[in-house]
């Protein structure tokens, strides 16, 4: 049995190139990664701006490329905030994602009362900070306003989880991460198929322990789904 088409959204202030290692591991399968662009992302002169830099506005247009490479069923990985998009887009469209991978999954909080997906609050202001010097590759402002949002509780997002009844891998940065992973299992709870799995790399798993990461996804990949 072929496994459905690969589709990759790469993680805030990076790009669709990340995923050279997976591309590499997976062309012996006779698979070829479809890897996106996200809003916001890439030179200055190319780059997709929308007001707002809505998650939902995120959701549409990596949708719009999707389906305009002609694929009705497909896997869906996503890294940071292409964690967080492939999540809802699987949430919405559960019928058409036959695996999700989510690497370094942020987690909002649930309400106001709940802590959010960063152990420290400075880390987003850093990561904000940081964006400025990135203007050449991305908009800062699009950072801003995304961080904003993941910091913001999504209860909806909760309510979501649901509808993602489809073999889900799961993969935590470690201890090295910026993100808190104690929220991970909390997601994990929700969901009826799924793995989670702790690489310590820090926030880039599939960069910085590139072996490790592709042992747990591409077997994931290739698993056969039950009849």
């Amino acid at each position: 049995m072929t496994a459905d088409p690969i589709v990759c959204l790469h993680g805030i202030t990076s790009s669709r190139t990340t995923w050279g290692g997976l591309v590499l591991a997976t062309k012996p399968h006779g698979i070829d990664p479809h890897c996106l662009t996200l809003l916001g992302h890439g030179p200055v002169g190319a780059r997709r701006r929308v007001d707002g830099y809505s998650l939902e506005a995120f959701v549409g247009d990596a949708m719009a490329q999707i389906n305009r490479l002609g694929l009705e069923r497909f896997q869906l990985i996503g890294h940071s905030l292409g964690a967080h998009l492939a999540s809802i887009i699987a949430s919405s469209f559960p019928r058409r994602i036959s695996r999700l991978v989510l690497e370094e999954l942020p987690v909002p909080a649930r309400s106001r009362t709940d802590s959010g997906p960063v152990r420290h609050r400075w880390s987003g202001l850093a990561v904000k900070i940081g964006a400025l010097s990135g203007y050449r590759h991305f908009d800062p402002v699009m950072v801003s306003r995304v961080l904003d949002q993941l910091d913001a509780p999504r209860p909806g997002w909760w309510q979501g989880l649901a509808r993602i009844t489809m073999p889900v891998l799961m993969i935590g940065g470690g201890t090295s991460s910026y993100l808190d992973q104690e929220r991970l299992p909390l997601v994990a709870a929700e969901l009826p198929d799924v793995r989670l799995v702790g690489i310590d790399g820090g926030h880039r798993v599939h960069i910085t322990r590139e072996a490790e990461f592709l042992a747990q996804v591409v077997p994931f990949l290739l698993e056969p789904d039950q009849p």
